[in-house]
């Protein structure tokens, strides 16, 4: 898919600007604080309702202003979309087509955006929630029934965490348990089906982008003990759970690792390599859609030239080419691997929160 119009307003710096992109790459040039980053946070906000940077909801929104709006005309699998989104400081509200669209689901399924950032490296050396929402967004792209799954699981959650925080009837809990671990077995056989391709993909992807690193293997905890049913497991765990007032066992403490020669890179990896693995991550889940899906989604890269020396770059963007993904990326200035591109460019030059068409 690829965005043929994109309007936005009070999103930080960035007041009634509109980009028409080429279906190939966009450059997005500037300096340091011009609004090149909040570009991208747009197409972010769009596929997924929040922003890829840190600050929260307020932070996003323009000082002064009520709210942020974006605007946004697509072509997705040969049909043609119109969407909007708003975001006030007390909630969020879309549009597709004109008519209301009811929850954050149905907005990540028009717009799939992956992102490469100087933020991504938490995909490496972050908490595991930021790893199982990164993997979760393919799941949730590949296999249909996942976002069911996922919302049954969580309300199963809330509800028993709920009751291990009080002093629940024996009926209760039980009852809550058996539902918990239902659902937490069926989120986790959706998660392992997509997880053989994803570790296969992204070991091959390392290869190429580290070789001299090599070998590496993506190691998977499901969040309970292998070879134990879920159910069984949290009756062991209950008498401790009622102490701590949360379920201890489950699909919510899931993870994935990489691993260079037996140890894990987000302890023993340099800054550079865990910078690598991020962007393989984002490379192998924008190609993992595309296999699936039959279409890529887009994919978004930001300031390339501080993140990755030319070489790396280069790899980058050969990789973006292949997918024949509509690519947005920012920078500073373009660098040769830039220069190298094949195809349709579109440059953009953006100061002090104006963006103008350029060469």
């Amino acid at each position: 898919m690829h965005l043929t119009r994109l309007s936005i307003d009070a999103l930080r710096c960035l007041r009634q600007v509109e980009v028409v992109p080429c279906a190939g790459l966009n450059l997005f040039l500037g300096g340091n604080g011009a609004g090149k980053t909040s570009v991208l946070e747009a197409l972010y906000l769009l596929g997924s309702g929040k922003s890829f940077r840190f600050g929260g909801h307020e932070a996003v929104i323009a000082h002064g202003a009520r709210m942020l709006q974006l605007y946004a005309e697509l072509e997705h699998g040969g049909r043609f979309e119109r969407v909007g989104f708003e975001r006030a400081r007390s909630g969020w509200r879309a549009l597709r087509n004109g008519e209301k669209v009811g929850d954050l689901a149905e907005l990540a399924g028009l717009v799939p955006v992956v992102c490469f950032s100087p933020e991504s490296h938490l995909l490496v050396s972050g908490a595991s929630e930021v790893r199982r929402r990164f993997f979760d967004w393919i799941v949730f792209h590949v296999e249909p029934e996942f976002a069911t799954a996922y919302r049954r699981y969580a309300r199963a959650l809330r509800q028993r965490n709920a009751l291990l925080k009080q002093e629940p009837d024996s009926r209760s809990l039980s009852v809550w348990t058996i539902e918990l671990a239902e659902a937490g077995e069926t989120l986790s056989d959706l998660r392992s089906r997509v997880l053989p391709d994803f570790s296969a993909l992204l070991v091959n992807a390392l290869n190429k982008l580290l070789p001299e690193a090599a070998p590496f293997a993506v190691s998977y905890r499901r969040g309970w003990r292998d070879g134990m049913p879920l159910l069984e497991r949290l009756q062991m765990l209950q008498v401790r759970e009622l102490a701590l007032g949360h379920s201890l066992a489950g699909p919510h403490r899931s993870d994935w690792l990489v691993e260079i020669n037996g140890h894990e890179i987000r302890e023993h990896g340099s800054r550079g390599q865990q910078k690598l693995v991020a962007l393989a991550s984002v490379l192998v889940a924008a190609r993992l859609y595309t296999q699936r899906r039959g279409e890529p989604p887009l994919v978004a890269l930001d300031d390339l030239s501080s993140e990755l020396d030319v070489e790396h770059q280069r790899r980058a963007l050969l990789e973006c080419a292949a997918l024949r993904a509509q690519l947005w990326v920012t920078g500073t200035q373009r660098t040769p691997a830039m220069d190298e591109w094949i195809g349709e460019i579109r440059t953009f030059h953006v100061e002090q929160g104006h963006i103008t068409a350029g060469n």
